[in-house]
């Protein structure tokens, strides 16, 4: 195989968050190589005051697509052009595709989290708890409703913006402060909490993990959180962030490139790395 050369023509996708990981560079800049496809991809830090100029920076330099993570995934409606009818209801865009100058915002979350429990857990009729109100709590929601998940719950340190999010869409609130207290069969972690480099942090306490069935969490940096650790020690369902990253990447690499995305390949950069401890 032919070792890629950036050339003039060379197109590039990036990712824009608070906290940059390496996930998505890894992942894309193998199956660009692999397939030989003439793109690369690099993840960039943006703080939140300089949203808006990021972009506008994607639309300048003819950038072909981003990704978008935490926590720009509900600001970035407002800068964009076209927004896909999926993310509209959702309320919230991981996606940018650069078409001709004309931004439109797409919710791949939805497809990766979707995926993710059907490969794993069946969540039909189950209570969950979603702790977290940002982008990613919205398109985790949205497929929890499409599976036909039971009573759904969410909480979040700001409890105001967790009443609120409930409210609109139609789901229960649950006190953040007493989240321990929690009695379901699900539990979703949709913060940045356990995040490297804070991998020791955990959003419950450990005993409270062997109420549930099973435990999903959206980090994907460290690829096994001290969440997922601990609940894989007590014999729970584990649902680790890089398994939703994975599918959310598969639609990403659709909308970039207008080609059917290489699951397998995909899968297979993704659990060598795993095997590597890269991620």
């Amino acid at each position: 195989m032919e070792k890629r050369k950036i050339k003039k023509d060379t197109q590039l996708c990036i990712s824009i968050a608070g906290h940059t990981g390496n996930f998505g560079a890894i992942v894309f800049n193998a199956v660009f190589e692999e397939l030989s496809m003439d793109f690369v991809y690099k993840p960039l830090r943006v703080d939140s005051h300089n949203l808006a100029n990021a972009i506008e920076g994607i639309r300048a330099l003819g950038i072909r697509g981003s990704g978008v993570s935490m926590p720009h995934k509900i600001n970035v409606l407002k800068y964009l052009d076209i927004i896909d009818p999926i993310a509209m209801d959702i309320g919230a865009v991981n996606t940018i595709v650069n078409k001709n100058n004309i931004l439109s915002g797409y919710n791949t979350d939805f497809y990766g989290t979707k995926k993710a429990l059907e490969e794993n857990y069946d969540v039909l009729g189950k209570k969950v708890l979603v702790i977290g109100a940002g982008g990613a709590s919205r398109a985790i929601i949205a497929a929890l409703k499409i599976l036909k998940a039971g009573e759904i719950y969410i909480s979040n340190i700001n409890e105001l913006k967790a009443k609120g999010l409930a409210r609109s869409l139609d789901i229960s609130f649950f006190s953040y402060k007493h989240r321990n207290d929690f009695d379901g069969q699900l539990l979703i972690n949709a913060t940045p909490v356990g995040m490297a480099p804070n991998t020791k942090d955990i959003i419950v306490e450990v005993n409270t993990i062997s109420k549930y069935e099973a435990v999903m969490d959206v980090v994907v940096n460290p690829f096994r959180t001290m969440l997922i650790e601990e609940a894989s020690r007590l014999g729970k369902i584990i649902i680790p962030g890089f398994q939703m990253a994975l599918y959310q990447a598969c639609g990403q690499f659709e909308l970039y490139t207008n080609v059917p995305a290489p699951f397998q390949i995909m899968k297979k950069c993704v659990y060598s790395l795993l095997d590597q401890k890269i991620i």
